[in-house]
């Protein structure tokens, strides 16, 4: 039985167009088979004549089940590249014999000698550490967020200050220092320019964005 389809593991004789004594071509559909999906037919791989039959009808083979033989000539074996009887014989029989040789073809092999046991893996009593690539916004403590509480912050507006605390925690020093900083940055007028663009702005805001027309 060949190989049908990828999913396809079994097939059902459902027609046999062929008797021993029968001389078929290649590529003839001597077998009607039908499978979960489809029905179709098995041919043959070269010319030949029917020699024995193992298949019945109705019933169900696998995969690589031996259905019939065929007497071909041996230029019809060479031009399909199929194995003769007695060559597989020798194949199977050589492969038998050399285990040492089927060890060697392997990518990766391990005798008792060169395998090793993985070091046992020992628990850490120590607590989990802070990642330390990750900045303060993401690790508050409960005294870091009651002084953003009492001054209206939120989680977003201490994202860029640099933490001194583990794995980069902000704490509450770090936020005063951040604060005085800024309280001592000098202050200029805006230009006609910026003013002109935050007063575009406010009014945009405050315009209506629709109107609704009443009968």
């Amino acid at each position: 039985m060949p190989q049908l389809g990828e999913s396809i593991a079994e097939a059902t004789v459902v027609r046999i167009g062929i008797a021993p004594g029968d001389t078929v071509q290649t590529d003839q559909e001597v077998i009607e088979v039908e499978t979960s999906k489809a029905t179709m037919g098995v041919t043959t791989l070269c010319r030949g004549t029917v020699k024995e039959i193992h298949a019945k009808e109705g019933e169900t083979y696998s995969v690589g089940t031996l259905l019939g033989l065929l007497e071909v000539t041996e230029e019809e074996i060479a031009r399909t590249g199929v194995d003769t009887v007695e060559a597989a014989a020798d194949r199977r029989t050589a492969e038998a014999a050399s285990p040492q040789q089927q060890e060697k073809n392997l990518h990766f092999a391990l005798d008792d000698d060169s395998y090793e046991e993985a070091p046992a893996v020992v628990p850490s009593v120590k607590g989990l550490p802070v990642p330390t690539g990750t900045m303060g916004a993401h690790y508050i403590s409960p005294r870091m967020r009651a002084r953003m509480d009492d001054m209206g912050l939120r989680e977003a507006d201490i994202s860029a200050i640099v933490g001194t605390g583990a794995g980069g925690r902000v704490t509450v020093e770090d936020l005063e220092k951040f604060l005085n900083y800024i309280d001592t940055w000098p202050s200029s007028n805006a230009s006609p320019m910026r003013m002109a663009v935050a007063d575009a702005m406010r009014r945009s805001w405050t315009r209506p964005l629709a109107t609704v027309g009443l009968p």
